[in-house]
């Protein structure tokens, strides 16, 4: 079955359920269903064919989960971006996927027609809300005319996600409807249809948690999903009782905005089945009093664009503080040393992950994806340990990535646009950890001769570039930075020097 087809089956077998609550809007599984193949038929009339790319650039809204399904009804490439991206990433991933249209929100698509006459390939652009030069209504996107509709495979690719990686820009990472599908079927056998009776969707949507896990997930056994155009804790708190929320989560940073809401304690989240806690480590301080006021276990998963999600905690209710759990559903996980030979029980070893569930690679990208997929497994790049009950331990991540409130930062982008700036000589960015945040990001900057600039000054021209969770939040100027026998900056003697700082 592909990922459209969970919805058409729920119009058919329970046209009248609500499938999706939006503000003060509602639609059953018979009007969402109509509604994103009212979409479908326009995107086929405006001559996007199977494969073809489509940009979505929308906050949390049905809009956004219509046009998701109207392509998987086509057999086009969804490739949701990241609302937070700034103009330079937005045209980069555009321009990188190919993809022909873009639909999206006219106050976050408004900053990007600024720069439209570097979008290479985007052929027509339509909007929700006020009108923008050169764009369409989003309602024109819409047609009740007759349009035939392609086979779709389960193994045709569904969507492709921009992340960061380790490079300078974002990778897109690919799923298909099968890789989609079978993460579905991993939550289902460990979490339970049941969990899903009525989802609460704060997460974005732009992100595979959300899209995987929630809506995938909670559409394909009719379950019921309110969205919230984004979070806010006071909204939170207030959604899981007003609908008897079932399923629920947060990345790190929004638990910890939970639990420091005034009052918290004074709300009913006795609903929840499951409140699921991942994008980075949610520290134990954190999940015990989330336990503590809500009666509530944060049950933390750990996985990765490329593979939602590959471990999880809840064995038979089996609970190891500080553990990331063991695998489940299909998954099986090896931890491999630098040759590829697998560790024993108690050492460490990067976490390799074998699934239906892993990406299919990465879009227009052969050498990360060779480097990535190689010998069958996705290899990850965090480092962890098993005991002898099968348990894993995270360790540490073998890559730089910064993981600042769940997000990934690659420490590349940020130095290339920090080299930029006609002052700097030498950057090199890392993460610090944050109790609040998992880390935070640092740089340390050496001068030209003769060049005077601020910190304040570097983080503004910062800010002008990349999203605002990029930023530095700290800027040390060093005479010269630590360079290795191969040229590179040794990020490595960096954190070392955060850490002593």
């Amino acid at each position: 079955m592909t990922l459209h087809a969970t919805l058409e089956e729920g119009a058919k077998a329970f046209p009248d359920r609500c499938w999706l609550r939006f503000e003060d809007a509602a639609w059953s599984y018979a009007e969402g269903n109509a509604q994103a193949e009212k979409i479908a038929r326009a995107l086929v009339l405006q001559g996007v064919k199977p494969g073809d790319r489509v940009g979505l650039l929308f906050m949390n809204s049905p809009d956004l989960v219509f046009c998701y399904f109207a392509c998987f009804k086509i057999g086009a490439v969804a490739v949701p971006l990241n609302t937070r991206f700034q103009v330079a990433e937005l045209v980069y991933a555009l321009n990188h996927s190919g993809a022909k249209i873009l639909a999206g929100q006219s106050d976050l698509v408004a900053p990007l027609l600024e720069a439209r006459d570097q979008l290479t390939g985007l052929e027509r652009v339509f909007v929700a809300g006020d009108s923008l030069p050169g764009t369409e209504a989003f309602s024109a996107l819409s047609s009740e005319a007759p349009a035939d509709f392609p086979d779709v495979a389960r193994d045709q690719l569904a969507v492709v996600m921009y992340t960061s990686g380790t490079t300078s820009w974002p990778k897109g990472v690919m799923h298909s409807h099968a890789t989609l599908r079978r993460q579905s079927a991993n939550y289902f056998e460990v979490l339970g249809a049941a969990t899903y009776e009525q989802c609460l969707v704060s997460l974005p949507l732009c992100h595979c948690a959300a899209l995987s896990i929630c809506l995938l997930a909670a559409t394909e056994i009719g379950g019921t999903i309110t969205i919230l155009r984004r979070f806010e804790p006071g909204a939170v708190l207030r959604a899981i009782p007003k609908y008897r929320a079932t399923f629920a989560g947060g990345m790190p940073v929004m638990i910890n905005a939970l639990i420091n809401y005034p009052d918290a304690g004074s709300y009913d989240l006795s609903s929840l089945k499951v409140f699921m806690g991942g994008g980075d480590c949610v520290p134990l301080e954190m999940q015990n009093r989330f336990r503590a006021l809500f009666g509530v276990v944060v049950d933390e998963l750990c996985g990765m664009t490329e593979v939602m999600y590959c471990n999880q905690p809840l064995n038979l209710g089996q609970r190891r503080a500080g553990s990331i759990g063991k695998p489940f559903g299909d998954v099986r996980i090896r931890l491999e040393d630098p040759d590829g030979n697998e560790v024993p029980d108690g050492e460490v070893g990067e976490i390799v992950i074998h699934s239906g569930a892993v990406t299919l690679g990465y879009w227009n990208d052969p050498e990360n994806t060779r480097l990535a997929l190689h010998g069958g497994g996705m290899h990850s790049g965090d480092l962890a340990r098993r005991d002898a009950d099968g348990y894993l331990w995270f360790v540490g991540r073998a890559k730089d990535i910064i993981i600042r409130g769940g997000s990934n930062i690659s420490p590349g982008e940020v130095e290339d646009v920090l080299y930029a700036h006609p002052a700097v000589y030498e950057v090199g960015v890392v993460g610090v950890p944050c109790s609040e945040l998992g880390q935070r990001v640092r740089a340390y900057v050496a001068l030209k001769p003769g060049a005077a600039v601020t910190d304040r000054e570097l983080m503004d021209w910062t800010a002008k570039s990349i999203a605002a969770y990029k930023v530095p939040e700290s800027i040390a100027f060093l005479p010269a930075l630590p360079i290795g026998p191969t040229g590179k900056v040794v990020r490595r003697a960096l954190r070392e020097q955060a850490s002593a700082a």
